[in-house]
């Protein structure tokens, strides 16, 4: 429950080798690539110049960063046509990466096997054309096997010529009316599917004129192939020959296509890998640094992960590999890894959509979860509501992209379950179990007083907090001077003091004390500047203008003021809703008693049931982030850190 320690990996090694070792350091997901060119040219690129090593130094001198290289042109356009042609989604095969990486050897058997494979997809797929073709052809044509006319005669007709084709029923009626207009001979030959089958005989020299007449009644011509003969019954029977011809040989080359995909499948996704590889190798490089003869390869690693690595790198001779401690030397920001226990890890989507912890910034996952889960189950207690959340956030977290939420869901239902024991509440009803703790709306003060009583203890972790992270960072001024520091904590108690010993007509603080305490607090948060530098002893005393400096700490106390304020009494909604909870199936009951109807009452329970585990629980996880973030994270947690990114294959 901490942020990861980190470590500066260096490596220089053999140019030949960097595919490689690049890809083995991507298969472990434990490294995070920084630029090593910029790590060169600040000088933070570290490793022990000894005699082996000279070259390496020396080369240093010479250095650029990697060029593309296109390993295969047309090889994604390829992939994608061998993606259809399986009719499955390829996945690239990682397994086969575990031997030497050489993705050139690859390539040529990789274009053999599509060769093969588009030749024979598109062999198969001409045969299922055709057979498409005859078929549409066969449905129309079978209407004019009874014309007893050879076609071969019609062909050879000197001063005619004729034509197949379809009419709608509607465009047949607009033919009839059309007769007086048409020099041709009209026969229908039969009723097909898609209309009237008709043969039309016109003389030669009228051709333009009937073809005119004929395409303005949408008439579809039936083409007969030159290599049909005969009379319509005889061509229908070559036509079923054919047909039966072209089915077989698809059948073949089906056969032979989907043995050919089986026997090919691992090789091509094999295939697949190398070329994702080489895409994040590609993506590698451009982080990385060479010369003639090395790479230059830099990455924080988690130190946890040192010893992985470490064996990783032994396979390879002649690489120089150095582990830099994360101590400040480095210009750039250290990333930052959280390591939380399962019960923590889904609430680091929550801290993170807020910001990314700092590297040396406590991770607030543990305290988030706890107050989150606490909050939420005290403003929305109940023993079956919750366990409706629960089985939500069970079903949520089978779904790959709803995972993480459906985690969070599940320890709010149960949070919500607990809270429901302790209220006596069961699907909003307060008689079916007992109360083990209380019953809030009929302790209405209680409850309020509670959850004031609850923000005030959080809002003193959070304080706590702020200060132990001033000591990590190293901050005097804020730690000790702050208003989140030790100076604004001791203020905030001092003015707890105050106005509970009002409230509650009791003299905690004596008033000229706290008086004189107060101003010494907000003098000292007002004077935090100049006194963190005396203590230092750093000159000048003043980072910015005296003026403006002594202004903007003024405007900051009337803040702090405000901000202490508000924000304890901000927890008061913590009380409010778990009222309201109660409250709005109180109205929901109200209503379903006004019905009169047995079913019209349990349908409006129902009902109310659904909204307030739906709206209510909705307003319940906001304000609860609310609380989080505004009244808690703003007093101790920046969250300006940038997140481990390992490269890897996923």
């Amino acid at each position: 429950m901490a942020v990861e320690k980190m470590s500066m990996l260096n490596v220089v090694g053999n140019i030949n080798e960097v595919d490689n070792v690049v890809k083995d350091l991507i298969l472990s997901g434990k490294v995070s690539l920084v630029n090593s060119l910029k790590q060169i040219e600040e000088n933070s690129f570290m490793f022990n110049v000894e005699a082996k090593n000279v070259e390496k130094a020396i080369e240093l001198n010479s250095i650029t960063s990697f060029t593309n290289r296109e390993y295969c042109e047309d090889c994604s356009k390829k992939i994608n046509e061998l993606k259809s042609i399986y009719g499955e989604k390829l996945l690239p095969n990682m397994n086969c990466l575990n031997e030497k990486y050489n993705l050139d050897e690859s390539i040529e058997s990789f274009h053999t096997i599509y060769d093969k494979l588009t030749k024979l997809y598109g062999e198969f797929n001409s045969a299922k054309e055709e057979i498409n073709h005859i078929d549409e052809f066969y449905k129309n044509f079978i209407y004019i096997k009874d014309v007893n006319v050879n076609i071969e005669d019609l062909r050879k007709l000197e001063y005619f010529s004729y034509t197949f084709g379809v009419l709608s029923k509607e465009d047949r009626l607009k033919l009839r009316k059309n007769y007086e207009n048409i020099l041709a001979a009209v026969f229908h030959t039969g009723s097909s599917e898609n209309g009237e089958v008709y043969l039309i005989i016109y003389p030669n020299n009228v051709r333009e004129e009937c073809e005119r007449v004929l395409r303005s009644l949408n008439f579809k011509n039936i083409d007969i192939p030159e290599y049909f003969s005969g009379t319509p019954e005889e061509i229908l029977k070559s036509i079923e020959r054919k047909r039966s011809e072209i089915a077989n040989r698809m059948k073949e080359l089906e056969d032979f296509l989907n043995k050919f995909k089986k026997d090919s499948l691992e090789e091509v996704e094999c295939f697949l890998g190398k070329v994702y590889v080489a895409e994040k190798i590609k993506q590698a490089k451009e982080q990385m640094a060479c010369s003639n003869n090395f790479f230059y390869l830099s990455a924080w690693i988690p130190d946890v992960d040192r010893n992985e690595i470490e064996d990783i790198l032994s396979n390879y001779e002649g690489l120089l590999v150095i582990f830099n401690a994360e101590n400040g030397m480095h210009k750039m920001k250290t990333p930052t890894k959280l390591r939380n226990n399962k019960l923590f890890k889904p609430f680091e989507t929550l801290v993170n959509m807020y910001g990314i912890p700092s590297y040396n910034e406590l991770d607030p996952t543990p305290f988030l979860s706890i107050t989150y889960m606490f909050l939420f189950g005290a403003m929305f207690g109940d023993l079956g509501q919750g366990m409706i959340l629960l089985i939500g956030g069970l079903l949520l977290s089978k779904k790959q992209d709803k995972k993480v939420f459906g985690q969070i869901l599940i320890r709010l239902g149960l949070s919500s379950m607990i809270f429901g024991v302790l209220y006596g509440a069961f699907f909003g009803f307060e008689n079916v179990i007992p109360a083990l703790l209380i019953r809030p709306f009929e302790n209405i003060n209680t409850i309020l007083k509670s959850a004031v009583i609850i923000g005030i203890f959080l809002i003193f972790i959070s304080y706590v907090y702020s200060i132990l992270n001033s000591i990590k960072r190293k901050n005097l001024k804020e730690g000790l001077f702050g208003k989140n520091g030790v100076v604004g904590f001791a203020f905030y108690i001092l003015l707890l003091s105050l106005l509970g010993g009002k409230l509650l007509n009791k003299t905690i603080i004596p008033r000229k004390l706290g008086g004189i305490l107060s101003v010494v607090f907000i003098g000292l948060m007002v004077f935090k500047e100049p006194l963190s530098n005396i203590l230092l002893k750093k000159r000048p005393l003043y980072d910015e203008d005296v003026s403006s400096y002594y202004i903007e700490s003024g405007f900051s106390i009337l803040e702090t003021l405000l901000s202490m304020l508000s924000g304890t009494v901000s927890f008061i909604r913590v009380g409010a809703f778990a009222l309201t909870h109660v409250g709005l199936f109180i109205a929901f009951q109200t209503i379903g008693k006004m019905i009169g109807t047995q079913v019209g009452n349990i349908i409006v329970l129902l009902l109310g049931n659904v909204i307030i585990i739906g709206l209510e629980g909705l307003i319940v996880f906001i304000q609860g982030l609310r609380l989080e973030y505004y009244e808690l994270f703003s007093r101790y947690y920046e969250g300006e850190g940038i997140e481990f990114k390992p490269i890897r294959f996923q």
